[in-house]
């Protein structure tokens, strides 16, 4: 009988790294196309809602669209110059996608998605500031160290940049999305419309946020908008812990992307939904580790009996 001992070295699969990269890129990019041929109207100086409005809403100090569109200006027209701002954000989106340097190009592409939707304040919703700060993690997480354009033909690049922990960057984005679906919970047990189921009815009957099914021309029951106001509440209320558990972790992923399908179902929020289940999947369901056979001195070795 032969003892042989194997060392295991266990870490995040890198697999989830380049899901996010990949799903981020693809819906900055199709959210971008979306309002494409609006985009002077709603972000630009020929904004259908004067800047001033904007500036009594919030004004921030930032460097803003029509700062970027003023010095291009310089040098060509103004309508140049917007489909210049609009092209180069289209090229950035998909350096993110083939990861051609995804890392630099998250920073710029952040830094000019900041300049307008800040700009146009009374315009920006829940996706903006998660587009924001999923550009800001395909920036920091080691992007384009892992099934990248960037990797396969500028490798040298990459041994300029620090080596970074996965886990590190998967702990991060689960905490940021744990303290993200808490607050969110507490937020609306602390009010009373979600209790009572209020906040739903309101919310189904706004116009245009009907555009898949009209259930309110279906549902009249209140019972039925408590319901969704309550499992709305504990999902969100419970997400830190049952996410966190391996006996309860399916299922809370489960019914956090079936609530986030109703609201694009019930809501038309296809964006800020889309971004919320890529966070999901991102964080809880590519959990697995990769596991290399080579020795090392601080890990438990594992007894393999050979006859």
């Amino acid at each position: 009988m032969k003892k042989i001992n194997i060392y295991f070295n266990e870490k995040f699969s890198s697999t989830f790294v380049v899901f996010f990269r990949i799903a981020i890129g693809l819906l900055v990019l199709i959210h971008f196309l979306s309002y494409w041929k609006d985009f002077e109207l709603l972000y630009t100086d020929k904004s259908i809602v004067p800047i001033e409005l904007h500036s009594l809403h919030r004004n921030y100090d930032i460097i803003t669209i029509n700062d970027i569109l003023s010095f291009i200006n310089i040098y060509f027209s103004n309508d140049v110059s917007i489909s210049i701002f609009k092209y180069f954000y289209i090229i950035l989106c998909i350096f993110i996608v083939v990861g051609f340097f995804s890392r630099i190009s998250a920073l710029f592409l952040m830094f000019l998605q900041v300049s307008f939707i800040k700009y146009a304040s009374l315009l920006y919703y829940g996706a903006d500031f998660f587009t924001t700060m999923s550009l800001f993690y395909v920036f920091l997480f080691p992007t384009s160290s892992y099934f990248s354009l960037q990797k396969k033909y500028f490798q040298k690049s990459l041994r300029l940049l620090p080596e970074q922990s996965l886990t590190l960057s998967k702990r991060l984005i689960q905490i940021h999305l744990c303290i993200a679906y808490f607050f969110s919970g507490l937020d609306k047990v602390i009010g009373y419309n979600w209790w009572n189921g209020e906040a739903v009815w309101k919310a189904m009957h706004l116009p245009n946020f009907n555009r898949f099914i009209v259930l309110s021309d279906y549902i009249t029951s209140p019972i039925f908008y408590i319901f969704i106001g309550w499992g709305t509440i504990v999902i969100e209320l419970l997400y830190p812990i049952c996410i966190n558990f391996d006996k309860t972790r399916k299922l809370w992923l489960i019914l956090t992307i079936l609530m986030h399908i109703g609201i694009i179902v019930s809501f038309n929020l296809f964006f800020f939904s889309a971004i919320m289940i890529t966070w999901n999947l991102t964080s809880y369901y590519f959990n697995y580790y990769e596991k290399s056979d080579f020795k090392i001195p601080s890990a438990n070795p594992v007894s393999i009996v050979k006859s």
